[in-house]
């Protein structure tokens, strides 16, 4: 409709795209949480624990590595079958192509961001106050942790925080995968890639000696000790993902000549 506002079209436009990713970015959320909430509440009675929320840490562990598979493959999926089916041609009729993108990877980056801080942030509040007590230990000589006066003493804030921050990381490493879904023929690839980048850099990054450096220690930084966690660690990962996105785009366009509408 001609006569219909652009916010109120773009809207409707933003919830179309939501819909479209709405049951699998559903499933992985309630499944990923159910998981979390499991391993959260039984994975560290094998482990010394000297804070309450030392339980979430080690039963949240596995995200570090895999959180590149949970945001890319029930969202990206769906961007290079539209491509394969030319159904990104229509939009141009109807939509610019500049404003559907928008549209499309800002409902992407919801449900990313949702797939993340759920689980996180409910699995933090079943280990602090849903799982069985277990009697902790008292602090070594020489312990730290990340952020340890919040983390002692504020746990639910630490995690919120936290959960949040892991959201904006799904948020950015989703957008590795909406890129390479724009120009990418191999799904497999398209899906696969932020994970595969994110083993790369880390094994880049551990030969170099500079594990702080990781964008696993971004979005995990109690992977490392407190010592060797710093300001860089948090923008190092992120920021070179970035830069890769960039060039990757550049690639696909200036050497293989490749547009959104090839698959």
């Amino acid at each position: 409709n001609k006569n219909q506002p652009e916010g109120s079209a773009d809207m409707r436009n933003f919830i179309l795209e939501g819909k479209k990713i709405a049951k699998p970015v559903l499933v992985t959320t309630c499944l990923l949480t159910l998981l979390t909430c499991i391993l959260s509440c039984t994975l560290y009675r094998g482990y010394t624990l000297h804070f309450e929320l030392d339980a979430w840490e080690i039963g949240t562990e596995f995200l570090s590595l895999l959180f590149p598979l949970f945001v890319t493959i029930p969202i990206c999926w769906q961007l290079y079958y539209e491509r394969r089916d030319r159904f990104l041609t229509y939009t141009l009729t109807r939509i610019g192509r500049q404003r559907y993108l928008v549209i499309k990877w800002c409902a992407c980056a919801v449900s990313a961001f949702i797939i993340l801080v759920i689980p996180c942030f409910i699995s933090a509040l079943f280990a602090l106050y849903i799982r069985e007590p277990q009697a902790l230990w008292p602090i070594p000589t020489g312990y730290a942790h990340v952020f340890s006066n919040l983390y002692a003493k504020m746990p639910v804030l630490y995690a919120l925080l936290l959960s949040l921050w892991k959201g904006l990381l799904g948020i950015l490493t989703m957008t590795f995968g909406f890129v390479l879904a724009l120009y990418g023929s191999n799904v497999f690839v398209i899906l696969t890639g932020p994970f595969i980048y994110v083993i790369l850099e880390n094994f880049f990054w551990a030969i170099l000696g500079l594990p702080g450096l990781r964008f696993v220690t971004a979005f995990e930084p109690a992977s490392l000790s407190a010592a060797a966690v710093h300001a860089a660690s948090f923008t190092a990962g992120p920021v070179l993902m970035c830069i890769v996105m960039g060039l990757v785009a550049l690639y696909f366009q200036k050497v293989k000549k490749r547009t959104i509408y090839q698959v």
